[in-house]
């Protein structure tokens, strides 16, 4: 696995939020609510200016339940409507790595991002985000790619 650091730069994107969400149901929620998203992009006659993200904050001790910020990067500020807001992403030092496959294997990532935090002497912001890649309505499974980012101090 490739594990990079880098120097990330913040993007703008239009997002929703979710307090406590079970990691067993979170797929629900998110395709239901990416779709929310692009309804909303398309009203405003917008495109997506980066990969759709999913912003963990907020985990649990055992990563069951955590607190996620959904978004998809815009080029410019839209108004906020209803549960929809503006965000910005991290900006800054981060360690990155691309997952291929199947999201119910991301562990498989994070497990040597956090052990390469951990020989290198780095500190995680407590904040991570997948940004995918392709879309797994016409992506195989074992094609998908997730871009996995942990910022770090």
């Amino acid at each position: 696995m490739n594990i990079e650091l880098i120097n990330k730069e913040s993007e703008i994107a239009v997002a929703v939020k979710f307090e406590a969400v079970n990691f067993n149901n979170m797929a629900e929620i998110m395709m239901e609510s990416y779709q929310k998203l692009w309804t909303y992009l398309a009203k405003c006659g917008k495109q997506m200016a980066g990969a759709p993200y999913c912003k963990y904050t907020n985990g649990s001790e055992n990563f069951i339940k955590f607190d996620i910020e959904l978004g998809i990067p815009v080029s410019e500020p839209l108004p906020s409507q209803g549960e929809f807001y503006m965000s910005k992403t991290c900006e800054g030092k981060a360690i990155t790595a691309i997952h291929k496959g199947a999201y119910k294997d991301i562990e498989k990532t994070y497990t040597p991002l956090m052990q390469y935090l951990v020989e290198n002497k780095l500190e995680s912001t407590g904040v991570y985000y997948d940004y995918y890649i392709n879309n797994p309505a016409d992506t195989p499974e074992n094609e998908l790619l997730t871009k996995v980012i942990f910022p770090i101090k």
